[in-house]
């Protein structure tokens, strides 16, 4: 089976769904996924902000935009992380950095992160494993 590694670095609404919908194209494509939440991507993966709707500048700017997402279906990244999950062979991580730079704690992270885990480990056993590695 083919294999994609995934680094988020970005937390904006946007970037995230740039994320999710680049991963539900890749389950459907029977690829095994492994994604690194990295930076202020780790600060959406709580309860509390993985549905808050913060757009970068250029899309905050058009008043439009949330109506769109919402026509699109793409409102709610936490529906879209669970069937994403429950669609593919996909693992989702926090690294432990980011997330002690953030101050959070792994029982702060929505139920669909699979672990905590540091760049190191992503990268010598995910990204050199994986055929292909994008980032975002």
């Amino acid at each position: 089976m083919k294999s994609l590694a995934v680094l988020v670095s970005g937390g904006s609404t946007n970037n995230l769904i740039q994320v999710l919908t680049l991963l539900m194209a890749a389950v459907h494509s029977e690829l095994k996924v492994r994604v690194l939440f990295r930076d202020e991507s780790v600060l959406r993966l709580t309860r509390g902000k993985i549905n808050a709707l913060e757009l970068s500048s250029p899309l905050s700017q058009d008043p439009q935009v949330p109506q769109r997402l919402k026509q699109l279906d793409l409102l709610d990244v936490h529906k879209l992380c669970r069937d994403i999950k429950a669609s593919g062979d996909v693992k989702y991580y926090a690294c432990s950095s980011s997330m002690a730079v953030c101050g959070l704690k792994p029982e702060d992270l929505i139920p669909e992160i699979d672990a905590v885990r540091g760049l190191p480990a992503f990268l010598l056993e995910d990204i050199a494993a994986a055929d292909k590695v994008l980032s975002f």
